[in-house]
């Protein structure tokens, strides 16, 4: 909405403006939320004109308490979203995601949590990040990534953070649930050296991270661990419903990611094949590989196998292999 502008001061003070700044209403009372508490963030959602989020921090008087609040009339009346933060992790920064109005992240003075029921319980967000205040976040919309700022720790993203989407009791509860997943991009990264100079950024005195997985990033979650006669497996077919890829996946209960290489199932002679093409050897030591498969629209299931027999389990994500030109 044009002109509608909010401003948060280290005083308690939450200032809106409808017409651009010609005038000004003053907020200063949140419920559960000490007077004059600095104003840590305020998050207008993208996705409702008269939905705000607030986090207010107190640490100044050595309160750790986290605060966090909502209003859907663009400030008039608020809730609390706190719902179940730990006592002392005070609030810096909280977003709303673009797709799923309930799907919230705070950054507290240790890390990152998430809430996908708009705030009534938080589970924190850890996938090897040190403890660290999060002081800012953005998401880049195309990929789905959540980009954190951080106070003296580095900067991170969260890949696609779209499966997040559809956490709910439901999907939880499936035996078996496969997440939607973004469309994946393929290239050749042969010669592809990493960030730096020719490819040393540590010798050349830079640091330098890993790029995400290549390929496709499939999402799934597993109520309860399979039978040991049993193997969880996942098939990729095309849009003819031909096979393209199959292959085993880490049978655990819990949520888990795995990343598919674009490539086709190796030939049945691959162990015998002399070079890389289709069925040829990985590489460098590494297990046979097919070829990489055409640009196109593509299929993922979740079985059961046992012996030679497929048993299907969940809803099947569909995606499209999209190819860079280089």
């Amino acid at each position: 909405m044009e002109g509608l502008i909010y401003a948060g001061t280290d005083d308690g003070l939450v200032q809106v403006t409808e017409d651009g700044g010609k005038n000004w209403r003053k907020l200063e009372d949140f419920p559960g939320v000490p007077k004059w508490t600095y104003v840590s963030d305020i998050f207008a959602s993208p996705r409702e004109v008269n939905t705000v989020f607030v986090a207010l921090n107190n640490w100044q008087r050595g309160d750790y308490k986290p605060y966090l609040v909502k209003s859907i009339d663009k400030g008039r009346t608020w809730t609390s979203i706190a719902g179940n933060l730990p006592d002392r992790h005070d609030v810096w920064s909280v977003i709303q995601d673009h797709i799923n109005g309930n799907l919230l992240f705070a950054g507290t003075e240790f890390g990152l949590f998430s809430s996908v029921d708009g705030g009534g319980h938080w589970v924190q967000l850890k996938g090897g990040m040190p403890t660290i205040q999060v002081r800012d976040m953005a998401v880049q919309k195309r990929e789905n990534d959540l980009v954190l700022g951080t106070f003296g720790r580095g900067f991170y993203v969260l890949d696609d953070y779209s499966p997040l989407r559809e956490i709910t009791t439901q999907t939880l509860a499936d035996d078996a649930h496969l997440f939607p997943l973004r469309d994946p991009y393929l290239f050749n990264s042969t010669g592809l050296a990493p960030a730096g100079t020719a490819g040393i950024g540590a010798m050349a005195g830079n640091w330098t991270s890993p790029n995400p997985p290549f390929g496709a990033v499939l999402t799934y979650s597993l109520k309860q661990a399979l039978p040991a006669d049993a193997k969880l497996v996942v098939t990729i077919t095309d849009d003819t419903g031909r096979q393209v890829r199959r292959m085993d996946l880490d049978k655990q209960p819990g949520l888990r990611r795995v990343a598919w290489n674009l490539r086709g199932d190796p030939a049945p002679n691959a162990n015998q094949s002399q070079g890389r093409g289709a069925g040829g050897f990985g590489g460098r030591g590494g297990p046979p590989q097919g070829p990489l498969v055409a640009p196109g629209r593509y299929r993922a299931t979740l079985g059961k196998l046992v012996g030679d027999t497929v048993t299907p389990l969940g809803v099947p994500q569909s995606f499209t292999v999209v190819q860079i030109a280089q």
